[in-house]
C-alpha cells in the first residue's frame, strides 16, 4: 500500500494482526524489505516495513530529501496505520532518522530497535569522496557496498537480492540520501531520548564500526547493547531469527488468548 504525504508517496508493507506492532526502515537506499524475513519470527506483532523516501518503491514528488521529512514520515505512517504499542526499528543511517522521530514524538513509540547505527554526523570530505565514486560508477559502487554489507554470506544469492533492492533508488536520490548524513546533529539530543532501546551491532560489520553502537548505548538513558558474533551490517536479513529473538527478549509481546 501507499501512504500519501504532502511531498511523497510512501510504500509500506504490513503483516500480522498482533496487539503490539513494529515499524521498520532501512538505511541509505535500503528499503523496508531488509526486515521482511525477520517479521515471520515475530508472530504476535503487527509488523510494518516502510520504504523511506528515496528508497524502494516510495516516491519523492518534489524538492530535496531531508532528515526532518523522513522523521516526520515515520510518525505519519505510525498514525495512519494506527500502530499500537509500536517499536520503531531502524538500521544503519536509518537509525539517525528513528532517533529524530523518537525525540520529537516520544509518546508515539514504545521503544527503539537500532541496528548497526550510522547515527553520527559524517565528515564532508568522506561524503564528497563517496558521491564522486557513485557518480563515476553507480553500479560498481553498489556492488562493492553490498559485498561489504554481507561478509557472512557464503553464496551469491543474497548479494544479488541486495543489489536489486539498492538499484531501485535513482542515482540522484542515492546522492541526496548520502548527503543527509552531513546534517545529523544528535549528540545533545541523545540523553533526552529515554525510550527503552535495544542496540544491536554485528561484530563483523565492515560499514559501521561496533564502537559507534557502544557510544550510542552509553549516551541513551535506557539502552541495552547486544553485539552479534560473526554477523555483518544487515543481521536482520542474514540472521533474522537471532535478531527477532533479541527483540522478543527486550520487548516481550503479549501472546493472545486462544
Amino acid at each position: 500500500m501507499f501512504i500519501a504525504r504532502p511531498d511523497a508517496e510512501l510504500h509500506v508493507q504490513a503483516f500480522g494482526q498482533g496487539p503490539a506492532s513494529l515499524l521498520a526502515i532501512g538505511g541509505w537506499v535500503g528499503p523496508g524489505a531488509l526486515w521482511l524475513d525477520m517479521f515471520g519470527h515475530l508472530p504476535h506483532r503487527r509488523c510494518v516495513a516502510l520504504d523511506h523516501r528515496g528508497s524502494g518503491h516510495s516516491q519523492t514528488l518534489n524538492g530535496p530529501i531531508t532528515l526532518q521529512a523522513m522523521a516526520d514520515d515515520l510518525v505519519a505512517v505510525a498514525d495512519a496505520l494506527d500502530l499500537r504499542d509500536c517499536l520503531l526499528a531502524a538500521e544503519s543511517s536509518g537509525v539517525g532518522v528513528a532517533l529524530m522521530a523518537a525525540r520529537q514524538a516520544p509518546a508515539r513509540f514504545a521503544g527503539l530497535v537500532l541496528c548497526g547505527g550510522a547515527w553520527q554526523r559524517a565528515e564532508p570530505d568522506a561524503i564528497d569522496a563517496q558521491v564522486r565514486a557513485l557518480q563515476s560508477d553507480h553500479d560498481g559502487f553498489l556492488r562493492r557496498f553490498v559485498a561489504a554489507c554481507l561478509p557472512e554470506s557464503p553464496g551469491p544469492s543474497l548479494r544479488h537480492w541486495g543489489l536489486q533492492l539498492l538499484r531501485k533508488a535513482p542515482l540522484q536520490r542515492a546522492i541526496q540520501l548520502m548527503q543527509t548524513r552531513l546534517h545529523l546533529d544528535l549528540v545533545d539530543a541523545l540523553p533526552h531520548i529515554d525510550l527503552p532501546t535495544l542496540v544491536l551491532h554485528g561484530q563483523a560489520d565492515a560499514i559501521v564500526p561496533p564502537d559507534a553502537s557502544w557510544l550510542l548505548a552509553e549516551r541513551l538513558p535506557k539502552a541495552r547493547l547486544q553485539l552479534l558474533a560473526d554477523l555483518g551490517h544487515v543481521p536482520m536479513a542474514t540472521a533474522p531469527a537471532e535478531v527477532a529473538r533479541w527483540i522478543e527478549q527486550a520487548f516481550p509481546a503479549a501472546v493472545p488468548d486462544r
